[in-house]
């Protein structure tokens, strides 16, 4: 059970009360992370546009994004993410064995070299706030250039950040009330990120 109330229509402010309609409208659902995050309404409408770029407007191929998602999610305890993000990760292309595979990673041959740079990467930014030397150059060398580099590090720190609030006001998922990403971003397959 969350720490606090969630925010909705009724208790938002004019701002979130528009910015859940747009998502309703655009046939997403009005996420219990986004409900939460309204307590902050000057931040949660650029939460919300920077998920949207992460999502659908960056280079970065998609399934290197959910995998490192998924990795910090795992790596952080974070629940919600996972799964909310097991279905970003099919609709991209990840296998069920990479899913349940994220956890161990080290171990396991379902990972290509450049998803293994990835993973590496994204535990090293996740665990120590920044990568190494090595792991950069490892990544540098199976990216296709700086900006998927920098869009990798953005994304892992947006769920980084998703993952602390979500952990820390003990945020309920929505779980099995959700099945595919659409119910998540709507119908353009970029309004609302979880």
């Amino acid at each position: 059970m969350a720490r606090i109330p969630y925010v909705n229509k009724a208790t938002a402010t004019p701002e979130a009360a528009e910015l859940f309609t747009k998502m309703e409208a655009n046939g997403a659902k009005v996420l219990n992370l986004w409900r939460m995050a309204a307590h902050s309404p000057a931040t949660l409408p650029h939460l919300v546009r920077l998920g949207n770029a992460i999502l659908a407007k960056t280079s970065l191929d998609p399934k290197l994004r959910e995998l490192a998602v998924l990795r910090v999610a795992e790596v952080m305890g974070c629940d919600y993410e996972k799964k909310a993000h097991a279905l970003f990760g099919r609709s991209a292309g990840m296998t069920e064995e990479q899913i349940a595979s994220v956890k161990s990673w080290q171990s396991s041959g379902a990972f290509s070299e450049i998803e293994r740079a990835v993973l590496r990467y994204t535990d090293e930014l996740t665990s120590n706030g920044q990568a190494s030397r090595e792991a950069f150059a490892a990544l540098e060398q199976h990216l296709g250039g700086h900006q998927e580099i920098m869009e990798l590090t953005v994304a892992a720190g947006y769920y980084g950040m998703l993952a602390r609030l979500l952990l820390t006001f003990e945020v309920d998922s929505e779980g099995s009330n959700l099945n595919s990403p659409s119910q998540i971003v709507g119908r353009s397959g970029g309004s609302t990120p979880g």
